[in-house]
């Protein structure tokens, strides 16, 4: 533990807890299990947030077996900077857009009855998204050797040749989680989360079944196991869409007026989807012009600090993007605020004793994953530092990800693009003023400051935006759902 980990532990041992805070800190205990398990932001949230769990607890997994098989080398660091590029085009065009656009239309034409304008709209989506990552794929292939020194600059020779190719391999990965990710936003609408949730960890266990093909095939047996796992992730959910209610609106209609919104509110989303791809693209290169390993020390310690964000954070979102958008479509106003209120007070709570749990023990829980094998003692060290900076951005990036859909479900795609652009820039510029004095720690540090600017941000202008679009009383609709 250092120094600034055991001034923080004394500060927090002599902070009284009045009868109050006790009293206020089981009220939120309560609410808690209320939005996982109670119906106010529906039961199915649990199933989300128990199997997001089990996908990360799956992903320490792979990341234990990639430590003892490889330690942090140069194997590991090209594997990982692999992912950038795919991603990134994945992130822009489709994933990012499909939450903050599709989801939103798709589930106010339901709540409004629309039922057979919401399937012809789901159907036109399903057509265009794996087509046009296919046409961006394939220019992405052949400029991929200029593209991959902008992600690893460090990255020369042998290192670089490879890069570039189990970049190109994972290309049709990416045109696979196009199909997938749009079912996957019809299943969040219908609320079924079994088959959304359940992929992730199909798709890791894809990742796995590549590592025993390395001795035939070399690195790119990982890659091949990452396509494999992208088909059963896309299996997941064609499995658990065809329970639903859905029929193909055959033939797709590029002319489709809701359609043609959608794309108008994906613009500002697909400009600003990249914003945090980009921001580990910039963590990424400038881990390569430190110690060899960096890539996979940031790697590493990132993966632990997405573990309680994704479970908290991603999964609430996820859960209350529906019901948020039902009544927005309601024009209700207290039902809105009470949904993101009951969403907001418990991922609070669990999200700072996150935070806190990783501060102190973070390199402990290191330790105990990766304190065999390859991983050496300095890299163990080093990966339980970097954690214990990511341990203050688990709480303000989980809050974004709220404050974020609480947008798209007014269908206001510009705000967060707006805020998140300059947090950008700032957290490239700190990182790289304080590289020199805080190593590698700067990266992490800069992060979390400028997300907690973000967040305060971003909830002063929601507040602005409900009561400029939302009335107190809510008109009557003809087809209201049943809570």
């Amino acid at each position: 533990m250092s120094k600034f980990q055991r001034k923080v532990a004394i500060v927090l041992f002599y902070i009284p807890m009045s009868k109050a805070m006790f009293t206020k800190l089981q009220t939120l205990l309560r609410s808690c299990f209320t939005i996982l398990f109670g119906t106010r932001i529906r039961r199915g949230a649990s199933i989300l947030t128990f199997l997001t769990l089990g996908s990360y607890v799956l992903c320490l997994v792979r990341d234990i077996i990639f430590s003892h098989a490889f330690g942090a080398d140069t194997v590991l660091d090209t594997y990982y900077a692999a992912f950038n590029i795919p991603d990134l085009m994945l992130n822009i065009f489709i994933s990012g857009a499909l939450i903050a656009a599709f989801s939103p239309i798709f589930t106010h034409l339901r709540a409004t009855g629309e039922e057979k304008e919401a399937e012809k709209v789901a159907t036109t989506m399903l057509a265009a998204a794996p087509i046009a990552i296919a046409v961006i794929s394939i220019l992405a292939f052949i400029f991929m050797p200029w593209l991959t020194p902008i992600v690893a600059p460090g990255f020369v020779g042998v290192q670089k040749d490879l890069l570039v190719e189990m970049s190109r391999l994972l290309l049709l990965a990416s045109i696979i989680f196009a199909v997938s990710n749009s079912l996957g936003s019809m299943l969040i609408s219908y609320e079924r989360f079994i088959g959304y949730a359940l992929s992730p960890i199909l798709y890791n266990l894809g990742l796995l079944a590549g590592i025993p093909f390395v001795k035939y095939f070399g690195p790119k047996a990982l890659i091949f196991g990452a396509i494999f796992g992208a088909l059963l992730h896309l299996t997941s959910r064609l499995i658990d869409i065809r329970k639903t209610s859905f029929k193909l609106a055959l033939p797709p209609d590029l002319k489709n007026r809701n359609f043609r919104q959608i794309l108008k509110l994906m613009i500002p989303r697909m400009a600003g989807q990249p914003i945090e791809q980009i921001m580990y693209i910039i963590f990424t290169s400038l881990a390569t012009t430190l110690a060899v390993g960096s890539v996979t020390i940031m790697n590493f310690a990132r993966n632990f600090q997405a573990v309680p964000v994704s479970i908290f954070g991603i999964s609430f979102s996820i859960a209350v993007i529906a019901p948020l958008s039902q009544k927005a479509a309601q024009k209700d106003r207290k039902g809105f605020l009470r949904h993101f209120w009951e969403t907001m007070k418990p991922l609070a709570l669990m999200t700072i004793l996150s935070g806190i749990f990783y501060f102190f023990f973070g390199e402990l829980m290191v330790k105990i994953f990766f304190g065999q094998g390859k991983f050496t003692p300095e890299q163990i060290h080093q990966t339980g530092t970097l954690l214990a900076y990511f341990a203050f951005s688990i709480p303000t990036q989980s809050f974004i990800f709220i404050l974020a859909r609480s947008f798209y479900a007014l269908k206001d795609t510009w705000t967060p693009l707006v805020v998140s652009i300059p947090g950008l820039f700032a957290i490239m510029f700190l990182a790289k003023w304080l590289i020199p004095e805080m190593g590698m720690n700067a990266i992490p540090f800069s992060y979390s400051i400028v997300l907690a600017v973000q967040v305060f941000a971003l909830y002063f202008l929601l507040m602005r935006k409900i009561k400029k679009v939302l009335p107190d009383t809510p008109p009557p609709l003809p087809f209201v759902p049943s809570e």
